[in-house]
């Protein structure tokens, strides 16, 4: 399949195939993050918490506009 096959394809189908391309990737172990992965989130969640970080739900985040 090209680029240009996907490209004639109607966005129904291509958002279908997108979806399965996407949902193969979650099963796969050889997709897996690597460990320095986990190691900057935690490292981040750290810094939030320590400096008593705000954080706002995208709701709140809508009513600021």
């Amino acid at each position: 399949m090209s680029i240009n096959d996907i490209k004639n394809m109607p966005i129904q189908e291509r958002m279908q195939l997108m979806e399965a391309l996407w949902e193969s990737f979650v099963h796969d172990d050889a997709t897996s993050s690597p460990a320095w992965h986990k190691e900057v989130l935690d490292n981040r969640a750290g810094i939030m918490q320590k400096e008593n970080v705000k954080t706002y739900t995208l709701d709140e985040l809508k009513q600021q506009r």
